[in-house]
């Protein structure tokens, strides 16, 4: 029966800062996405009117599990609302405490977020290689696991849009203007001056802590380097230490979190 509810539609809900993005699978491929901006201020019922016309073929109330990380309690109360009023779903909350066989430096891992939790783990089952992962979100997260699935530890640093909303929010002369790839590492007006540092520099940050990750742990080379994210796109390019885009890396460790922990 759990076997046969996992081939049918499972819904995922990754809960962050900026953005909420849930994803159906159904026999355990990613079949639908959707993506809202994160507010404390709507209600569950104000969620589920922007979610329900979006479905497109599913009905939460024939959805048998849900999958939800979440990395802000306030929100992860209204959506646990919402489940537990428009649908009979089963909600598995994952988290540092969930079992998937992770092993953590912390004898208590609580502070360490499901976001970080989910990507962990999918780096280690879709990978199986010692892995860095970077996730480009309200913060930029780099992470290292292990191909044994040792969780050995993570950098946090400002987001590339959190930073460029400070910078634009707090300087008089600074426009706010849209993020795209710099063609030049030295701007001559100001738009370009502006792409180049805050999306040359954010890549020229993240480059510098690769190489200085992968000399420190270089006892687990080769190590394979995921970017994943909102912004994953702009950012690769610039890049030489990363080795690939995994779009759905967080999304595919909530699924595959939830597959181990109903089935297990």
């Amino acid at each position: 029966m759990l076997r046969n509810s996992i081939m049918e539609a499972v819904l995922v809900v990754d809960i962050g800062n900026t953005n909420i993005v849930c994803g159906i699978y159904k026999e355990e491929k990613l079949s639908w996405f959707a993506r809202f901006q994160s507010s404390r201020k709507r209600t569950a019922d104000e969620y589920f009117s922007l979610l329900e016309p979006l479905l497109k073929g599913y009905e939460l109330n024939t959805i048998a599990y849900v999958a939800l990380g979440s990395v802000v309690p306030e929100l992860s109360r209204i959506w646990l609302h919402l489940f537990q009023k428009y649908s009979s779903a089963k909600v598995v909350e994952i988290n540092a405490y969930s079992d998937l066989g992770l092993k953590y430096p912390a004898e208590d891992p609580g502070f360490i977020g499901s976001d970080l939790v989910a990507n962990a783990y999918a780096a280690w089952q879709k990978y199986q290689s010692n892995c860095l992962i970077v996730d480009l979100g309200t913060a930029t997260t780099i992470q290292l696991v292990s191909s044994a699935g040792d969780f050995i530890g993570t950098a946090i640093a400002p987001g590339l849009k959190t930073g460029a909303q400070y910078l634009f929010e707090n300087a008089t002369l600074l426009s706010e203007i849209e993020l795209s790839s710099p063609t030049s590492t030295l701007g001559t007006n100001t738009r370009e001056a502006l792409l180049s540092g805050i999306v040359s520099g954010h890549a020229l940050m993240l480059e510098a802590f690769l190489i200085r990750l992968k000399e420190e742990y270089k006892h687990l080379a080769p190590i394979k380097t995921i970017i994943t994210g909102g912004i994953a796109d702009l950012i690769f390019p610039l890049t030489r230490s990363v080795d690939l885009i995994d779009k759905t890396l967080t999304l595919d460790g909530l699924f595959l979190a939830l597959k181990r922990e109903i089935i297990a």
